[in-house]
């Protein structure tokens, strides 16, 4: 199986079960939204981009799928329904709710919200969140009529840089057995019954009721953030790793352990162009903190593993494990199970991922503000900058957490006085 399916196999293997196969991007424009224009630059940008006509092909007596193409009836079709879908507004928890299985529409699509937002919806078994922030970016060229010329080239790779990324696989699975052993040792063998997990044990079920918030740090406040990060010489991801940890050990006085999932985007060791290559090319970090321990010296050790790669070693070892059926059978089962039930490499206190600095000037020029989520097993906070503000989105199953307890939790960790100051104490009920 090739690593570039393997992150895709978890969402078209679960997805009659668990519904995750769509990222939700809330997209909030300076300006009112113009909707002829929006349509029509729309249906441009699919027209265009044979990328955005994907479909997925299961073979099951070759145990694998493969990325194939909608008829001209069928790209008729769907542009059709998807230019009905544009003449309405839909409110964004309608939006939330519902859900459409893979090849039923487009794998990039627009709903709006009011006379300011729009909603971008994308399969995340084609792309990753990096490749959902480009394919935004290349319709608002479109919406905007600007030059739509692709800001990201492959260059042919030079015999250096081709050597250079050779060492660096290689040393990623020279260092996967000793991430491993260090891990376990690290974890003990409470591990899962000693993590803090706002799910307590509760037995997943198939559900699409999931519930998300935005929060925003504005221009100013974000910068007091960035230098409290350089201050500490931690990245934003990094110093928002220690909040979290920091944050879940406080909550729940009971528990040692906390499990974040740091996604990885893989471009650096498996260099790709979002506008041509089919495919989740993402890898996860698996990321623990202990109490009694210095949290901060604990950030700076783990995410060494990040430098050496481990995230892409850890998914090739299972991309050359599983065959496609095999990996599609164990996500089933996994996503079925508790989270305690998950092992010591999979009992996630909350799933974290920074998209970055959004630098694209089209997008600086447009949009105010721009939060994302999908639909995941473990509570989920995604994070961006556009424009010097900081936006982030929490989002998790009501069938799985407590909505007022997380968001009250919440409520409390992603505010400027916490963010700077995560040390402070703050008492909540369990």
């Amino acid at each position: 199986m090739e690593l570039v399916q393997l992150a895709g196999v978890y969402f078209l293997g679960t997805e009659e079960y668990n519904f995750s196969n769509s990222m939700i991007t809330t997209v909030i424009l300076k300006e009112k939204i113009d909707n002829d224009q929006l349509v029509s630059s729309y249906k441009k940008l699919i027209i265009d981009n044979p990328l955005l006509q994907t479909k997925i092909v299961e073979c099951p007596g070759h145990s694998r799928f493969y990325w194939g193409r909608f008829s001209s009836e069928e790209l008729k079709g769907r542009l059709d329904f998807e230019e009905g879908q544009l003449v309405q507004m839909i409110d964004r928890e309608t939006l939330l709710s519902q859900y459409y299985p893979t090849n039923q529409r487009l794998p990039f699509c627009l709903s709006i919200v009011d006379e300011n937002t729009v909603v971008v919806s994308m399969n995340h078994i084609l792309a990753n969140g990096r490749g959902l922030v480009f394919w935004i970016q290349k319709w608002l060229q479109y919406y905007r009529g600007e030059n739509s010329a692709d800001q990201e080239q492959l260059g042919k790779k030079s015999i250096w840089q081709t050597s250079l990324h050779m060492l660096n696989k290689l040393g990623a699975f020279l260092w996967l057995p000793v991430f491993l052993t260090d891990f376990i040792l690290k974890s003990g063998k409470n591990a899962t019954r000693d993590t803090v997990d706002l799910s307590y044990g509760k037995k997943p079920r198939p559900s699409n009721d999931y519930v998300a918030k935005a929060y925003t740090i504005q221009p100013e406040d974000t910068q007091e953030i960035l230098r409290r990060c350089k201050l500490k010489e931690l990245t934003l991801t990094e110093y928002l790793c220690e909040v979290l940890a920091r944050a879940l050990l406080q909550y729940d006085q009971r528990k040692n352990r906390v499990l974040l999932s740091i996604p990885m985007d893989l471009q650096s060791l498996v260099p790709y162009s979002p506008k041509q290559t089919p495919g989740n090319l993402i890898a996860s970090l698996p990321v623990q903190f202990f109490r009694g321990k210095e949290i901060e010296k604990q950030v700076k050790t783990v995410f060494k593993w990040f430098k050496r790669g481990i995230p892409f070693s850890l998914s090739s070892t299972m991309a050359i494990t599983y065959t496609y059926v095999k990996a599609k059978n164990k996500c089933l089962s996994l996503c079925k199970k508790t989270i305690p039930e998950r092992t010591i490499l999979g009992d996630f206190s909350l799933t974290y991922s920074n998209l970055g600095v959004i630098s694209y000037p089209v997008m600086e020029k447009t949009v105010d503000s721009i939060y994302f989520c999908f639909k995941s097993q473990s509570i989920l906070l995604v994070s961006s900058s556009i424009s010097g503000k900081l936006c982030m989105e929490i989002s998790f199953s009501r069938d799985l957490y407590n909505a007022e307890e997380v968001f009250n939790l919440f409520d409390k960790v992603l505010t400027v006085e916490y963010l700077l100051n995560p040390k402070q104490e703050f008492k909540e009920e369990i």
